[in-house]
């Protein structure tokens, strides 16, 4: 996670704030002196929190054509409005809605009044494949209100913003699929979109798939194979599903057996169990190797993040 804050006057506006999160020319209400920006990291997604005086945000055509960026983005209000055009379509987003903005396609976004935001950075690959279906059309800024799954999607993006940095790297990945399964049913229940099914059913086997991962992977035989075959899919399909959001099947097993021990290892009630049989227990064949990758993973051996815990209970204790 990594968090920006400017003070600003009027005469360092524009370089400071037109390249932040891509290309744009944006253009002060009056005095402006604060901006700030934090970057939330989800996988492939990125999750930016906001928080600004009144201003106006452009995004041209020779924009586009400069930084090549063509991602999708999900914004929601937690203080102020914006008044949003894209093409036809022109609404105020308020708190309480959602609103999907293209990037390749130049819009203005008027933050009429101090506020802060949450935006949302979905790769322009994932949100074809996971919201359009891979269909070749134009997606210009849409709102989605009301108090069902846009008040969801919005509690989910409030409460990353505040812990989404206590979040392992599967976590992410997998708090990143839940938000693309919501996303996607929302653009396509209320648009009209075509291969609504499709998408349903992919983000369904997706869903069962992370479920059978939970349940099975401190098992010493669990390969990607196995896991096709249980989910009764090809293994290139099951690398295809995975690959959308940057993570492996492999590295997810791996990840998730690694913060499995961490979590045993830092519990007093598993102190009786040797490092070695915790390792086994998640799923490890070699306790050499689980502790170098362990190191590597958390910049501590097991042995000596054991050792921390039982000096701090000792502390407490006294």
């Amino acid at each position: 996670m990594s968090h920006t804050s400017t003070i600003l006057d009027d005469q360092n506006f524009l370089k400071s704030v037109s390249r932040r999160i891509y290309r744009t020319s944006p253009l002060p209400h009056g005095k402006f002196k604060h901006h700030s920006l934090q970057r939330i990291p989800l996988a492939r997604l990125m999750l930016y929190r906001i928080e600004s005086d009144p201003f106006i945000v452009r995004r041209f055509d020779e924009h586009i054509a400069d930084d090549s960026i063509f991602d999708f983005f999900i914004h929601t209000h937690l203080e102020g409005s914006a008044e949003i055009v894209q093409g036809e379509a022109e609404f105020t987003l308020e708190p309480g809605a959602l609103a999907v903005v293209a990037g390749g396609t130049p819009y203005s976004i008027d933050y009429k009044q101090k506020g802060s935001r949450l935006i949302l950075r979905v790769p322009h690959q994932v949100f074809h494949e996971r919201v359009l279906g891979r269909q070749m059309c134009e997606f210009a800024a849409r709102i989605y209100t009301g108090s069902g799954l846009p008040r969801i999607v919005i509690s989910l993006l409030e409460s990353l913003s505040r812990e989404a940095d206590k979040l392992s790297e599967t976590e992410q990945y997998t708090v990143a699929e839940s938000l693309l399964e919501l996303i996607s049913f929302l653009c396509r229940s209320q648009n009209g979109l075509n291969g609504v099914h499709q998408g349903s059913a992919q983000a369904a086997r997706m869903c069962k798939i992370l479920c059978f991962l939970e349940e099975n992977y401190s098992d010493h035989e669990l390969t990607p194979a196995k896991v096709a075959s249980a989910n009764a899919i090809s293994l290139r399909h099951l690398h295809n599903l995975f690959r959308q959001s940057d993570m492996t099947v492999c590295k997810w097993i791996w990840d998730r057996r690694l913060k499995s021990a961490r979590e045993d290892l830092i519990d007093p009630s598993m102190s009786n169990k040797t490092i070695s049989d915790i390792a086994y227990g998640k799923g490890f064949n070699d306790s050499a190797h689980f502790s170098r990758a362990f190191r590597g993973k958390f910049g501590i051996s097991p042995s000596a993040l054991r050792n921390k815990m039982r000096e701090q209970q000792e502390q407490l204790a006294s």
